[in-house]
């Protein structure tokens, strides 16, 4: 279970690989030393999406039925960028920032 405590003010938000081999390419999104999200493949034949991000908050942060957990990407890039922005907003209130594009 999270300790929301450490929780309370913004910090980096981290991705590292997970600790068992047998899982090579599950990703961990890790906050103040806290498993907050992860990532993994999926498999080939599946046509939802590539890459499945499940998360790990507490009924507290409001999780429900209409965000949608796990959430299926195509992209393992999108699917980190997509859960770094909610975890941001869920956590702290940090609104995602657009960037700026090329007129």
């Amino acid at each position: 279970m999270l300790d929301m405590a450490k929780l309370k003010e913004p910090t980096p938000l981290v991705w590292i690989p997970h600790r068992n081999r047998e899982y090579p390419n599950l990703l961990e999104c890790w906050a103040n030393k806290q498993m907050i999200a992860w990532l993994e493949p999926r498999p080939s034949y599946c046509d939802r999406g590539h890459w499945k991000v499940e998360i790990n908050l507490p009924e507290e942060c409001n999780i429900d039925g209409q965000d949608r957990f796990p959430r299926y990407y195509m992209s393992k890039t999108v699917a980190m960028a997509e859960t770094e922005a909610f975890m941001k907003w869920r956590l702290w209130q940090i609104r995602f920032k657009e960037p700026k594009t090329k007129e």
